[in-house]
């Protein structure tokens, strides 16, 4: 994937407030993005990069869609003189659901709008209402097949551990995600964040946030759909920085929140080969044999129990 400028566009064209958003923990500001801005933003960014490249400006933080028009436009018009310059390779951008049409489609594309990264978040209608995200399953749908029709490369957003989610909900969101083939997801397990109605609920007792070890749990699973489907998944959890730091207060937050991921789905696979053979002596593919093993040999550790008296010893496949 080529390199991303950030260029966060906090809150901006939101119509609602979903109860866990707070954009300036999350980016790290709230002042709203203007033309000046970026073009500061992807100037400093292009000075500190390595000559010859190409990144991709990324407009994230917001719907970038449902701000104005001719806001739209004032910002990508900045792009569009990176792009002319050969500086920059295309713009992505996050959105809503229910931002998307043709009209808009073909307007970006005219910009150099290769990727639309679309905050699916839940495919339970219930789970979206309590969550206050203003748009339903459907409209998921819809948005994802008009971008793939536009041929623009498609990123689903999903969340994990909202208000009304059960582990089942969970999976059934990853496989009716995986359903629309996009190039790729995102997966975030709730943080709560203060200054959010999610904080509110946490507070008086009305909502239960994930802990670390069960979002790896209700993560792999979602891992599991997308690995049968040869669906990337980009990232898991949110990227730690010392704003959220300071800030997050309950939920699933953690540096290495990914590969606890990942060490669980590993978990699970080297444990059914356990259960199919008569040795200890396990073998994984060279790239997966971290992930395998697990942080602090965890999965080493776990295996041993449920398995004693073998000599567990997971190892790299000869190529």
């Amino acid at each position: 994937m080529a390199s991303i400028v950030p260029v966060f566009v906090p809150h901006a064209g939101c119509p609602c407030r979903c109860v866990f958003c707070n954009q300036r923990a999350i980016a790290g500001q709230s002042a709203r993005m203007t033309p000046e801005r970026t073009r500061e933003i992807l100037t400093q960014a292009l000075s500190v990069l390595p000559d010859g490249s190409t990144p991709q400006a990324a407009f994230y933080g917001g719907s970038f869609t449902a701000i104005p028009v001719e806001e739209q436009e004032a910002l990508l018009a900045v792009t569009d003189e990176f792009l002319a310059q050969g500086k920059l390779s295309a713009v992505r951008l996050s959105t809503r659901p229910d931002a998307i049409d043709e009209d808009t489609l073909s307007r970006l594309r005219r910009h150099g709008v290769a990727t639309i990264e679309l905050g699916a978040q839940s495919m339970d209608d219930e789970v979206l209402r309590l969550s206050r995200r203003g748009h339903t399953a459907a409209d998921t749908v819809r948005a994802s097949r008009l971008i793939r029709q536009e041929g623009v490369s498609l990123i689903l957003q999903t969340m994990a551990g909202l208000p009304g989610d059960t582990r089942e909900t969970v999976r059934q969101t990853a496989e009716r995600v995986a359903a629309l083939e996009p190039d790729g997801v995102r997966i975030y397990p709730v943080a709560v964040l203060p200054d959010t109605e999610l904080h509110d609920l946490w507070q008086a007792g009305n909502y239960t946030p994930l802990d670390n070890e069960t979002a790896a749990v209700w993560c792999a699973d979602m891992l599991e759909v997308f690995q049968r489907a040869d669906i990337p998944v980009i990232r898991i959890g949110l990227n730690p920085t010392e704003e959220l730091n300071r800030t997050v207060e309950a939920g699933a937050y953690h540096p290495a929140l990914g590969e606890l991921s990942w060490n669980e789905l590993w978990y699970r696979r080297l444990r059914a080969q356990l259960e199919a053979q008569a040795g200890g002596t396990l073998y994984v593919p060279a790239r997966a044999l971290s992930r395998a093993i697990g942080q602090n040999r965890r999965n080493v550790q776990r295996l041993k129990r449920d398995f004693p008296g073998r000599d567990i010893r997971i190892k790299a496949q000869d190529t």
